[in-house]
């Protein structure tokens, strides 16, 4: 059994952390940049350099034209871009509980919930990430075969052999 270790919680809060975690993450995702671009001034190909970090060959085209159109500031993050969701923690447990109550049967239905529940406009795409953080798959209606037996499944698997 381990012993929990003294941690002093005056320095920062918990969000101050998350913050700072946030920030230095950019700050490493500039930073593969800029090895990258450091490499090309080296005289390393642009395949060879992509391999090396780890990225695809259209991102490394990509980071080398912003770089050639704007230097150090085309490598910083755009302002906007992957924010902070505009739904808490608690408002999508919430959700989760009202899907599960109304039996919502499409991304449209949860998303319209959205708007008149907590005033938010999200895109289909974006309720459609919203619902597979939360577990839950939608998928296409289909029509069952009306002499379909009740035990069909059964009889499949029974029939099936792998």
């Amino acid at each position: 059994m381990s012993r929990k270790a003294f941690l002093n919680k005056d320095h920062a809060s918990v969000e101050e952390i998350q913050n700072r975690i946030k920030r230095l993450e950019q700050d490493i995702k500039v930073l593969n940049k800029l090895y990258f671009i450091n490499d090309i001034y080296h005289d390393y190909s642009v395949s060879e350099t992509c391999e090396k970090l780890g990225i695809t060959n259209p991102t490394g085209l990509k980071w080398l034209k912003t770089w050639n159109k704007k230097g150090f500031d085309g490598l910083e993050r755009k302002k906007g871009s992957g924010g902070q969701s505009k739904l808490s923690i608690s408002e999508k447990e919430y959700l989760d509980e009202k899907i599960l109550k109304n039996k919502f049967k499409s991304t449209k239905e949860v998303r319209q919930f959205i708007i008149d529940e907590f005033g938010v406009e999200y895109s289909i795409r974006q309720v459609e990430r919203i619902l597979k953080d939360l577990n839950f798959n939608y998928g296409k209606p289909y029509v069952l075969y009306s002499k379909m037996p009740d035990n069909a499944e059964d009889q499949l698997k029974k029939n099936y052999k792998m």
